[in-house]
């Protein structure tokens, strides 16, 4: 694991997602929501990716160990492009990532710009409201940093400090949730700039994302506060609503991956665990 991350250069994530994970859609208007549909109703996705032998992937790009470059190659590597690969094999197809930021990349389902996104997004009642989702594939949970000499100790001393969150993640929420004032920032080294010049005085992410970027920083100046986030994060791939037969489709790939431990395999390579879902009850 440790010759792997030694690869990663922790590049701004804009996932502030996060189990990590993702964005919150509830600043989606009710317009966007009706175009999602009315496209999905339109149109039957499934068909259309064995047509064009194409699986069309939204993902940041910038946001390891989910999916980012390696500094040595270039290439796009993560666990989730890995995951997305196994699904493109298993459809026939051939996998098309596309890269977006946070902030617009599950909007992009509203107008075609790819058929997934499998971005560490956590499975919300806000984005059900919107789109559709796969059976989980994996489970994480958040967790706040601070900076290592703060007199926070526990979430509840956050309310009333300032968060250094993207705004539209379900961690601004979580961080709002405890009282907390958020500080907007384009990606995670951001706010890591922002807890260590005093700016903020704390962030809410992902387990996974503060587990890479304490192996790639053991000199960094944050800690984090051991408690969970109150709940935990089921992720799913996301997608335009009414699309049944795609969903199922990609649901079958999930459990046989999961039942065979590709996924397993997948994990243990670039985190040096299981987060299947179930994996640590």
């Amino acid at each position: 694991m440790k010759n792997l991350l030694s690869k990663i250069l922790f590049v701004g994530t804009a996932g502030l997602a996060l189990a990590a994970c993702g964005a919150t859609t509830t600043d989606s208007s009710s317009d966007s929501a009706s175009t999602a549909t009315s496209t999905a109703a339109t149109t039957n996705v499934l068909k259309t990716i064995e047509e064009n032998k194409q699986l069309r992937i939204g993902v940041e790009g910038t946001y390891p160990p989910f999916s980012y470059h390696d500094t040595e190659t270039g290439d796009l590597v993560g666990f989730e492009v890995e995951i997305a690969e196994v699904i493109a094999e298993d459809l026939g197809v051939e996998a098309v990532f596309v890269e977006t930021k946070w902030d617009s990349l599950i909007a992009g389902l509203d107008v075609n710009k790819y058929d997934i996104v499998i971005n560490n997004v956590g499975v919300t009642e806000e984005r059900q409201a919107v789109y559709d989702f796969t059976d989980a594939y994996f489970e994480s949970y958040g967790q706040l940093a601070v900076s290592a000499d703060s007199d926070i100790q526990t979430l509840e001393d956050y309310s009333g400090k300032k968060s250094a969150q993207s705004t539209t993640s379900n961690y601004a929420q979580n961080a709002r949730d405890l009282g907390a004032e958020i500080v907007p920032v384009d990606g995670f080294n951001q706010a890591v700039e922002l807890i260590t010049s005093g700016r903020a005085d704390g962030t809410i992410n992902d387990y996974i994302t503060f587990l890479t970027y304490f192996e790639e920083n053991p000199e960094s100046t944050l800690r984090l506060i051991d408690e969970k986030l109150p709940t935990n994060d089921k992720v799913g791939i996301i997608l335009q609503k009414e699309n049944t037969d795609f969903q199922a489709k990609l649901n079958e790939i999930i459990a046989a991956r999961t039942e065979d431990g590709t996924f397993k395999a997948i994990f243990e390579k670039y985190l040096g665990e299981d987060i299947s879902v179930g994996a640590n009850e």
